[in-house]
């Protein structure tokens, strides 16, 4: 039983990290790149800067 546990929560560990890995690997030329990867947000306060995508507030 035990075993079957340590399986699992390291199974969890390593598909996090994959997705973590996945997330982080796509960076941003353009401001309509921040739009396509984050849909949600206003025009006009997404902002790609320095490659990485940005939320800029008044």
């Amino acid at each position: 039983m035990a075993g079957i546990l340590k399986f699992f929560y390291i199974a969890i560990i390593y598909v996090s990290l994959y997705l973590v890995v996945i997330e982080g690997k796509d960076g941003c030329k353009t401001n309509f790149d921040c739009l396509i990867k984050y849909p949600d947000h206003n025009e006009d306060i997404l902002q790609c800067i320095g490659g990485h995508c940005l939320c800029l507030t008044n």
